[in-house]
């Protein structure tokens, strides 16, 4: 009996710790935004920045909408500023009330992009910099709009990184995540982010990020034109935002020798840079959500095959999805030319994607030809391969 007993306990406290993976938990809670139809919540953002024995609290608010695919809009107002962020699927515009500007631009925002938009990712490191671990420590209630919701407790490592040149030298360490993501909606509904930042000249700061998502609805009706632009009364469009130095043009590469890349189709077919050397190869970065890219996937199609007798190789990598997800829409709508996994490659990275559809022609030589944000049209398309010295037949 004692044996027994002794297995039992043994049995029942390796049962409580298997939680499920948290990097797991973590994609499923991005691709549960994806799935749904519609997600309307309003994010509750407070930061407390102490420094030395000051402490300084700010709380923001920002509402956010997402109808699927691709129509999403982003608004934040703190001390009377307004910072928008509207697609309507086909189109992106950024909105900012410090200047009175805005953009349009014929593409859907990824992660970065948003960060770009709001004239943060100048600040931001590359999330491919990142070298986490993640990891589910346990089980826990939160109560918001008073539900309460059963939630798994994921917590991330982010050590140490140093920020872009943008940071001024400053360096985070002891960075750390805790999410909090609901059992039955795989969502994250609450966060809280800790790290240390240290400043040039040997000073620091520790900061503490506390996000919530209040007054969720999910699946719900929403009207269309949540997701149209108006101009406010002299709002001047501009190609890029002056707010904080805002990049939403496309970087300047063109010129520059083409990074080396190795992805692979959802069959597991092998591509590189150095196996394709000699030939004009047209990158088309797309994502099964975004608008413009099912757009543009006639033209690019048309492109392959009328440029294929000199030489061009057309790809339409993949920005960073499950193999499910792009397999099941292209079993919906497939290619004419290769689909592949940009999966654990430095490839966005590398050519610095933050739009979608990015296109990026790189010439026989390895250079980068011509570098294009967004869908512009057949003619767009054509003027990129003019580039390469290709001609249309």
């Amino acid at each position: 009996m004692r044996l027994i007993a002794i297995a039992a306990l043994t049995l029942s406290s390796l049962c409580a710790q298997q939680y499920p993976d948290g990097e797991t938990l973590n994609k499923q809670a991005a691709e549960a935004v994806k799935r749904r139809h519609s997600l309307q919540y309003k994010e509750e953002v407070t930061m407390e920045t102490a420094f030395g024995d000051q402490t300084m609290k700010l709380t923001t608010e920002m509402s956010r909408a997402v109808l699927n695919p691709g129509k999403m809009r982003s608004e934040s107002k703190f001390q009377g500023l307004t910072m928008l962020i509207v697609s309507d699927g086909e189109t992106t515009w950024t909105y900012t009330s410090m200047s009175n500007e805005y953009t349009r631009k014929s593409a859907a925002l990824g992660p970065q992009g948003v960060m770009d938009a709001m004239g943060l990712g100048a600040m931001m490191p590359n999330m491919a910099d990142l070298h986490v671990t993640q990891k589910t420590t346990g089980e826990d209630s939160v109560t918001i709009d008073g539900q309460t919701h059963d939630c798994w407790l994921v917590h991330t490592d982010i050590g140490a990184l140093e920020l872009p040149a943008a940071a001024r030298g400053a360096k985070i360490s002891d960075g750390t995540m805790t999410s909090w993501i609901d059992k039955k909606l795989g969502i994250d509904l609450q966060s809280d982010i800790s790290m240390k930042v240290g400043i040039p000249g040997g000073a620091s700061t520790q900061m503490h990020v506390k996000t919530v998502k209040k007054d969720l609805q999910i699946d719900g009706p929403i009207a269309d034109s949540l997701f149209a632009f108006t101009p406010p009364e002299g709002a001047k469009e501009v190609e890029k935002l002056s707010l904080f130095g805002a990049v939403s043009a496309p970087p300047d590469l063109a010129g520059k020798a083409a990074p080396d890349f190795a992805v692979q189709t959802l069959d597991g077919k092998p591509y590189s840079l150095a196996a394709l050397k000699g030939k004009p190869v047209l990158l088309d970065f797309w994502a099964t959500w975004c608008g413009p890219c099912r757009k543009a996937m006639p033209s690019v199609e048309q492109v392959s095959q009328d440029y294929k007798a000199q030489g061009l190789v057309v790809l339409g990598v993949d920005g960073g999805e499950d193999r499910d997800t792009v397999q099941a829409f292209l079993k919906k709508t497939p290619m004419a030319y290769p689909a592949v996994l940009s999966g654990e490659s430095a490839i966005l990275k590398d050519y610095q994607v933050t739009a979608f559809p990015t296109f990026v022609l790189i010439g026989p030589d390895g250079k980068i030809a011509a570098y294009e944000m967004g869908f512009g049209g057949d003619e767009m398309l054509h003027g990129m391969l003019e580039k390469a010295g290709l001609t249309k037949k």
